[in-house]
């Protein structure tokens, strides 16, 4: 234990010497993060093995932006016990450190340095889970629908991962990740064995904290004061030795989101126009590396979402910490420009001696994006840089004016001239670590959704992620972009800050574009003109079952409805149906239609409708014209009684009502 802690220290104060990459030379690089502030020793290509549609291959009929991103494999073979998916067949020495699925199912398989019998079998729901020891959380979990593993997986040879149909498996259906490094042939791999985890549990267990708890230390300030309009906060650190800043932060003043909602979304003083208007330039021995909103750079956008992960932590109270270490020969020049209202600005460091090699990075920062036409499809640049260096990472905000998805682009990462991109993704989600679009917020070490509006994909989105464990290496140039892929076309923001350590003389940051630095407001769902709101009738009586107001359905008018479950057969649900004046009106619903909804008949002021059954295999809502009415001025009642369910529903009696109009006749 003593050599190892050794170990460690040694690895927190100089660049790491060439060694066996093992388990056990690889668990530290989950968190130190000065593993990316040098050259990697050995060197190492980092790629991706997808599900990404074949159709993008290269070729007379390639389709950059296909969009069959699931079930397609390197081959299937025919093997005695079955079919096997192969997801990935790596050449080593390498290993493969992260790896994803939207849908796991069947068993995983790893052949190990050409073995016929896998060293790993398991089913992938669990071990993608976090469900089968010691491989639980931090290493391995779900998030927002996402299943994501972090943990180095060595090999010396080759690495065969395949997938089966075991106990209902869908592998023509699966959407998966394998993010692999392969080093040069010289380096010496210690290949993977069940051991590992025996053998290396108190360093597993030292990582697992490192990735959950992030300290905070004892800072020296380095610039405050009160910064006004078109003015700026600028701090400066000369050392005589080589330094670096191992912990980095901000601290502004907020205001309580009871106060903000009180406030127009264009005031000066909302958090989401505060953090946008402050802008971050940051330069390294005299070298300009970081350029973006204050925000943005601390992964929290559009306003203040408060997280903590590996590399950065958003407080509630305006303190803002990056813990990303940035090492200088020198001089370290912070500016804060401030373009709102007068706000106090406070800039911390944590200081510390850096051993600066010929082969040490400066850390780097830059803010793009665009607000503009959903189509044509396109690759959004994040990064397109020459020299040498690793890529770590990205956040980005999207302010979706409409409800329709707008994350079906996959991230494509060119290294060093390729003329394919050796990571391929399957959509924006996935490359962010979670699936299906879910408007769940997470947070995990490595990434995290802060913010999500809806109804469905509208509104404002923050995400970031952090290729801490997973950073991609270049030793020429590196191009990052994701696919602008939306189900609408409309116009959208899509604005994102790109992280990445760089020799310095290599490409600086872009400039901040100004023009879209205002969050655009997001006109919420306008409901249906003239509808009376399901959620909103009174309820008269009700006899059975359970009665609520759903939201978040961008289907539906205002995003919400009323909606009855669990209802026995002969339950009665009475609504009262406020009627304007006297006359003659056709009646109009929107109900809800899904898998465990009912058959209910209707009456209005006790004239009876045919029973309608709200079955569908799909959640939907749909038009029914309940017929003429002749209705007094007050009120009328609208009966629901339950009559059961569908033969193939799911027993739930479900009855949603969205709204309901009266057209007089």
């Amino acid at each position: 234990m003593k050599i190892l802690s050794l170990a460690i220290l040694v690895s927190l104060s100089a660049p790491v010497l060439a060694q066996e990459v093992s388990v056990r030379s690889l668990l530290p690089q989950m968190t130190d993060l000065t593993f990316l502030t040098h050259r990697p020793s050995p060197r190492f290509k980092m790629a991706q093995a997808s599900s990404y549609d074949r159709r993008s291959d290269p070729g007379p009929n390639s389709d950059p932006f296909a969009n069959g991103d699931a079930g397609n494999f390197v081959r299937v073979e025919n093997t005695t016990a079955g079919k096997e998916y192969v997801m990935a067949d790596l050449k080593g020495p390498g290993a493969v450190v992260r790896l994803w699925s939207a849908n796991p199912s069947g068993n995983l398989r790893f052949y190990f340095d050409g073995e016929t019998t896998p060293r790993i079998k398991v089913k992938m729901s669990e071990f993608l889970t976090g469900k089968i020891a010691p491989l639980e959380m931090p290493f391995a979990y779900a998030a927002a629908s996402g299943c994501d593993v972090y943990f180095p997986f060595p090999y010396a040879r080759s690495l065969k991962i395949t997938a089966d149909a075991a106990d209902g498996g869908q592998p023509t259906s699966l959407y998966y990740h394998v993010g692999y490094r392969t080093y040069a042939p010289s380096a010496k791999v210690k290949t993977f064995t069940w051991d590992e985890f025996a053998a290396n549990k108190p360093l597993m267990d030292k990582v697992a904290t490192g990735l959950i708890h992030a300290d905070i230390p004892e800072m020296k300030t380095i610039a405050h004061g009160m910064v006004g309009t078109g003015g700026a906060l600028v701090g400066t650190v000369t050392q005589p030795i080589s330094s670096s800043f191992r912990t980095f932060q901000v601290k502004i003043p907020t205001i309580t989101p009871e106060e903000s909602k009180s406030l127009d979304w264009d005031d000066p003083k909302q958090p989401h126009n505060v953090l946008r208007n402050l802008l971050l330039s940051m330069s390294f021995d005299n070298e300009p590396c970081i350029e973006a909103p204050l925000g943005d750079f601390f992964g929290s956008a559009p306003g203040l979402n408060p997280y903590t992960n590996v590399p950065m932590t958003v407080a509630a109270d305006g303190t803002l910490t990056c813990r990303f270490v940035m090492p200088f020969q020198h001089t370290a020049s912070i500016r804060i420009e401030n373009l709102g209202p007068a706000i106090p600005v406070t800039v911390n460091a944590e200081i510390k001696p850096f051993p600066w090699s010929a082969g040490t990075y400066h850390f780097h920062a830059q803010w793009l994006g665009e607000h503009a036409r959903t189509r044509p499809f396109r690759d959004m640049p994040f990064l397109d840089v020459k020299g040498e260096g690793y890529f770590v990472g990205t956040n980005l905000h999207v302010a979706n004016p409409a409800p329709d998805w707008w994350g079906e682009g996959d991230e494509k990462a060119r290294v060093d001239g390729e003329s394919f991109p050796s990571t391929f993704g399957t959509g924006s989600e996935d490359y962010y670590g979670y699936a299906w679009g879910s408007g769940e917020l997470f947070i995990r070490p490595y990434h995290a959704q802060t913010r999500m509006d809806g109804p469905g994909s509208m509104g404002h989105t923050s995400l970031n992620r952090w290729q801490i464990f997973d950073p991609i290496p270049y030793s020429t140039s590196l191009i990052f972009t994701l696919e602008m892929w939306h189900w609408a076309d409309v116009v959208a923001t899509y604005v994102h800050t790109t992280y990445w350590y760089a020799l310095p003389g290599g490409t600086g940051p872009a400039a901040i574009d100004r023009t879209i630095l205002a969050p655009p407001k997001i006109e919420p769902m306008k409901p249906v003109p003239g509808a009376l709101e399901g959620e909103a009738l009174e309820i008269a009586s009700k006899t059975g079952g359970v009665t609520e107001v759903q939201d978040g359905f961008w289907k539906c008018s205002g995003g919400k409805q009323l909606w009855w479950r669990d209802a026995q057969t002969g339950d009665k649900l009475v609504l009262k149906i406020p009627v304007s004046e006297d006359g003659t009106y056709e009646i109009v619903g929107n109900f809800c239609q899904a898998r465990d909804y009912g058959i209910h008949k209707i009456k209005v002021n006790g004239k009876e409708v045919a029973p309608i059954d709200f079955f569908s295999p799909d959640l939907d809502w749909n038009k029914h014209t309940l017929g003429l009415f002749s209705l007094a001025k007050g009120t009328a009642l609208l009966e629901i009684e339950c009559m059961g369910h569908h033969e193939g529903a799911d027993p739930h009696n479900m009855f949603g009502l969205d709204y309901l109009l009266l057209k007089k006749i």
